[in-house]
Order: C-alpha cells, then sequence, then structure tokens
C-alpha cells in the first residue's frame, strides 16, 4: 500500500470517481478499460463502481482501505505543531541519514512528510509519556521503520485519542 503521506484529500479521489463514471456514461474506450480490472464487474456501472477502480488504481484493493488510510490521523503533522516546535530537529530528506544521526547521537526519529528527523527524547513528556516509556523503547525511538510493530500501534491509538484533540 502506499505511503499515506502520498495520498490526495478523500474528496480528490471522490471527484477523480465522478468524473470516471461520467466518463464510462458517456462510453469513453479509455475509461471502460479502467472498469475491466475490476474482479465481476457488473454490466451497470455505478459510483461504487468507480470509487473501487480510483481506489485500485492508487495502491489499494478497494475504496474502505483508501478511505481509511485518507482518514488516519497523520502523525507528521502532529509531530510538527506549533506546541512542539521549539524543540531542536535535526532535519533529514532521507529516513538512512536520520536513522545514522539517531544511532550516533541518540533521540527520537519522527516523520514530517516526506522527511525525517530527529529531536530529544524531551519530546516525549510533551506527548504525554516518559523519556524510558516502555512502547517508545520497543520501537527503538523509531517511529518510521519500528523495532516493534505491535508497540508502534499502541503509541498511535494513544497519540490518537490524546493529540488531536490537543493540538
Amino acid at each position: 500500500m502506499p505511503d499515506t503521506h502520498d495520498l490526495k484529500p478523500l474528496d480528490a479521489y471522490k471527484r477523480d470517481a465522478a468524473k470516471l463514471l461520467k466518463a464510462v456514461r458517456a462510453d469513453d474506450v479509455s475509461a471502460r478499460d479502467r472498469f475491466r480490472r475490476l474482479e465481476n464487474a457488473p454490466p451497470g456501472v455505478q459510483l461504487k463502481h468507480a470509487l473501487t477502480v480510483i481506489a485500485q488504481e492508487a495502491g489499494f484493493p478497494n475504496w474502505t482501505a483508501l478511505k481509511s488510510a485518507a482518514e488516519e490521523v497523520d502523525f507528521s503533522e502532529i509531530f510538527a505543531a506549533p506546541s512542539l516546535k521549539d524543540s531542536i530537529n535535526h532535519w533529514f530528506r532521507d529516513y538512512d541519514a536520520a536513522k545514522a544521526h539517531q544511532q550516533a547521537h541518540g533521540g527520537v526519529l519522527l516523520p514530517y512528510r516526506h522527511q525525517a528527523f530527529v529531536t530529544s527524547l524531551e519530546i516525549l513528556p510533551r506527548l504525554g509519556y516518559e523519556k524510558d516509556d516502555p512502547a517508545w523503547k520497543d520501537i527503538g525511538y523509531d517511529f518510521i521503520r519500528p523495532a516493534s510493530t505491535e508497540a508502534l500501534t499502541r503509541i498511535k491509538a494513544r497519540l490518537s485519542r490524546r493529540l488531536t484533540a490537543k493540538f
């Protein structure tokens, strides 16, 4: 599945599906070809079928999966929230450089859109965690490529509940 940072807003996918449906109803050959990928393609094309085609073209198995991914909390925006911007952050274009810095100097490796940054453990109490929180230790203080996906799931759930209202 694609990186959630690469997703367009959900409304853009809905507009694309509506345009695709309109093109199919106007008997556009290329639009009809896009529907051939659907398993059990129905004879009467509806918006729900166009949404499925759009989702599959975006790399998702169906519309529900795309919708869930698009509606997921964007943690990179939370980590870069104004209330956390006074932290000293070391920014990197790619994950590998950020990971090398983290391994050499410590800290927490976090995402921001297509970039990565490393900040001190001081950010954790501001996110509602102790500096030595077991879940953060379990992920290796690496939110992008965690050592434990189970621990990351717990962290994301807690951050979602706590931070979406706060920031």
